[in-house]
């Protein structure tokens, strides 16, 4: 597996369309990839990842260094998932985030993939559970959070 980050538009489309399937979790998903996200990735604040094996692309991360260390999203192409690929593209996130421990959240649909590996293999600490948070009657975990993520931007 090979890792690279975006160098086009249709590169920048390609991700969007990967991380698709989790954008009913996080309303105005799509604003936020392409007006925080991209603009992001121009500033330096953030950066996507791109994995991918003999050209065909595995899955994406989102990572955002600076006043935090976070880790925004993560997702793996529908032919690639349960065969380890996520757990490659995670380690690569943290290299270039530079922490083992960045905040991370999770929603309630998705606690159950994700909670056994950021307990038990990376050693996460879940430090919040936010009712409401990006969704009505809706559960949001954090991992590794040291402040309120409603004071937050979202995502």
């Amino acid at each position: 597996m090979t890792f690279r980050h975006p160098n086009s538009i249709p590169d920048l489309y390609q991700t969007f369309n990967i991380l698709q399937p989790i954008s009913p979790l996080y309303p105005g998903f799509s604003n936020w990839y392409w007006n925080k996200v991209v603009t992001g990735i121009i500033t330096g604040n953030d950066k996507i990842i791109i994995a991918e094996k003999k050209d065909e692309l595995v899955g994406v991360s989102i990572i955002k260094k600076g006043s935090e260390n976070k880790l925004r999203a993560l997702r793996i192409s529908k032919k690639f998932q349960n065969k380890g690929s996520g757990l490659y593209l995670l380690d690569q996130s943290l290299k270039e985030l530079g922490v083992d421990k960045p905040i991370v959240s999770v929603a309630e649909e998705m606690i159950n993939d994700f909670s056994r590996i950021f307990i038990n293999r990376y050693y996460f600490n879940m430090t919040h559970v936010y009712k409401n948070l990006y969704r009505k009657n809706k559960l949001e975990y954090e991992f590794n959070g040291t402040q309120n993520l409603k004071e937050k931007t979202p995502y």
